[in-house]
């Protein structure tokens, strides 16, 4: 018995003539394209959405942006990989129409056009509200915890702060006692020692460099409520479930469409109590979906009465338990 054997890479063979024949007819990547298609993409804000009269020619930024949502869709983030998508994936090559953007101008594409990309992602709610696939009337909300890119020995405390600058002030009295001792060498008659001389100072200063930072931030921690500081990312908390080590991280609430499971809302707080974010959340996601009455399933961790009356007094049902804890 033989096995399965491939073609020959020498033999030649024909891709379809047509372009549009690389996809199927019921392809998702074929939303993708109709989506943007309908959208306004200067009344939405991205940048160069009218091309110049003189310059360069640029990519259209529709384009730019069938190219991001499909690359979201198939967990395809990277600048450089969706680069490689655009010349070795059918679906990619079949949306960009050829167009080979490099990583750079991927990447460019994603940092100069934030909040137009978040108002895309409101648009594409309502796009599927004209396509009758969202109820708009039960949706369900939950959060989840999202790790930050800082380390966890990146969250320091009053306490912490305090020992660090203690110990780096003994570090600096170390290297200057050095400093006294090769003094009074040379004023014996010993011979000087410049190597060691400039070696000192220079982790003198490196650590005076490191008290002065840890100041300022023992200065910001002063004035945060919470008193806890996460460097590098003073936004993020430390976060967590039961006794488990807390990790920076950030509260992320989504709010789905019970009727269609499409995600109509969705945002990110610093708060690692989700018993806080019922109000909002729902509250926005009525706004998104443009309804007067909505239901809102939640589990436990929202039963906080008193949000539950601030949303019932806005026409907003909520079931989830109750419970009296604020």
């Amino acid at each position: 018995m033989s096995f399965i054997d491939g073609d020959s890479r020498d033999q030649i063979s024909l891709l379809p003539a047509c372009i549009d024949d690389y996809v199927a007819p019921d392809s998702l990547v074929r939303v993708v394209d109709a989506f943007v298609a309908s959208l306004d993409l200067a009344e939405l804000g991205f940048n160069r959405a009218v091309a110049a009269a003189t310059g360069r020619p640029g990519f259209q930024p529709g384009d730019m942006l069938r190219l991001y949502i499909w690359g979201y869709l198939n967990q395809v983030r990277s600048s450089r990989h969706l680069e490689r998508a655009c010349v070795g994936d059918l679906e990619a090559l079949w949306l960009m129409r050829r167009l080979a953007p490099d990583y750079r101008t991927i990447a460019a594409f994603r940092h100069d056009n934030p909040e137009a990309i978040i108002a895309a992602s409101a648009a594409f709610v309502q796009f599927c509200r004209e396509q009758g696939l969202v109820g708009g009337r039960v949706v369900a909300v939950d959060g989840t915890k999202m790790r930050a890119v800082a380390s966890p020995k990146n969250i320091a405390g009053a306490e912490r702060l305090a020992r660090d600058i203690a110990h780096t002030k003994k570090e600096i009295a170390y290297y200057l006692d050095r400093l006294d001792i090769i003094d009074e060498t040379v004023a014996q008659g010993f011979e000087d020692q410049p190597l060691h001389r400039e070696n000192f100072a220079a982790a003198i200063a490196s650590l005076e460099r490191r008290k002065d930072r840890l100041v300022r931030r023992q200065q910001e921690v002063e004035r945060r409520e919470e008193k806890v500081l996460v460097f590098g990312e003073p936004e993020a908390k430390p976060m967590g479930y039961g006794r488990a080590p807390k990790m920076p991280s950030y509260n992320l609430q989504s709010v789905l469409d019970v009727e269609s499971g499409l995600i109509v809302h969705q945002d990110v707080y610093n708060d690692a109590n989700d018993s806080h974010m019922l109000h909002p959340v729902s509250v926005a996601a009525k706004k998104v979906l443009e309804v007067d009455q909505i239901q809102v399933l939640t589990d436990g961790g929202y039963s906080n009465a008193e949000e539950i009356a601030r949303c019932e007094r806005e026409g907003i049902e909520v079931a989830a338990p109750i419970s009296a804890a604020p």
